[in-house]
């Protein structure tokens, strides 16, 4: 049996403190008790525990982050 351990920090839908959210937390809407519809109301938004979702290290909602690319890439596809 093939155990596939993920980690909170490399998914998609995880943010953390200052600078894209208000704490560290899942924001994948299914995850969410509490999503606005309209950007503006972000504020009140209440995201998940991504600490309780992601408990067994096995969380089915998980979207690995893209690898970035090089800066040679970014100055040659601009």
């Amino acid at each position: 049996m093939s155990e596939n351990k993920v980690d909170c920090k490399n998914c998609t839908h995880f943010r953390s403190a200052p600078y894209e959210a208000r704490a560290d937390a899942c924001y994948f809407s299914d995850n969410m008790p509490s999503k606005q519809s309209t950007t503006y109301l972000d504020e009140q938004q209440i995201a998940g525990n991504h600490k309780k979702i992601n408990l067994r290290s096995d969380c089915k909602d998980h979207n690995a982050r893209s690898i970035p690319r090089s800066f040679l890439q970014r100055l040659l596809r601009a």
